[in-house]
């Protein structure tokens, strides 16, 4: 495995990638960035995040819709309303549910307001970035059905379905410990030649 990278600011020539760590869980939201123009993967933090999108915001990624990765959905909508969130069908049922997403248990039940921003994205489904620059997307059921990771260049965002050196976690509803195991398996394998960004961050970090 290539290794996961804390706190990164990377620019490969292509693209920029940051790491901003959310203060719901240790969750990640990386900010991509080239020629003006940004991406997130998940959403959180929006005030943290903000600092680090350079011109127009053109999309999110959904790694799925777990609260703690998409609380900061609403508001990046009103701030850029044509933002485009990309997701898989669980993942928008995920987005309209506060049950299913689990905000319902925590202090501030969340609901997307902009359900017409979402775009359905398919199994191995190519995804335009930057000139030049595109994202696949991989399901990757088990921790949720809503899983999606996702690969840009030599960047693999894995959201919680594989998190190194931690053991998916498989005890929600709609979990599945053998299909978590087959994208374990499937994630790794492409670890070999891509960087792992993962879904949370080392709790004990600052």
């Amino acid at each position: 495995m290539t290794g996961y990278h804390p706190h990164i600011i990377t620019d490969n020539g292509t693209m920029k990638i940051r790491q901003v760590v959310n203060s719901i869980f240790n969750s990640c939201t990386y900010v991509l960035s080239k020629d003006g123009h940004s991406w997130l993967v998940d959403c959180g933090d929006v005030e943290c995040i903000l600092p680090f999108v350079e011109g127009q915001l053109d999309g999110v990624m959904l790694t799925h819709s777990h609260f703690d990765h998409i609380y900061g959905l609403n508001r990046v909508v009103e701030l850029f309303p044509g933002t485009s969130i990309y997701t898989n069908m669980a993942g928008l049922e995920g987005l309209k549910s506060d049950k299913l997403n689990f905000s319902r248990y925590h202090e501030t039940p969340f609901v997307l307001d902009a359900v017409d921003n979402v775009k359905i994205v398919h199994d191995g489904e190519r995804i335009p970035l930057f000139g030049g620059v595109e994202a696949i997307a991989y399901y990757t059921p088990g921790h949720s059905p809503c899983c999606v990771t996702w690969m840009v260049e030599d960047a693999l965002f894995t959201g919680d379905s594989f998190i190194p050196g931690v053991k998916t976690v498989t005890n929600f509803p709609h979990s599945d410990k053998i299909l978590a195991l087959k994208s374990e398996t499937f994630i790794k394998n492409l670890t070999k030649d891509h960087h792992v960004y993962p879904g949370h961050a080392p709790i004990t970090e600052e």
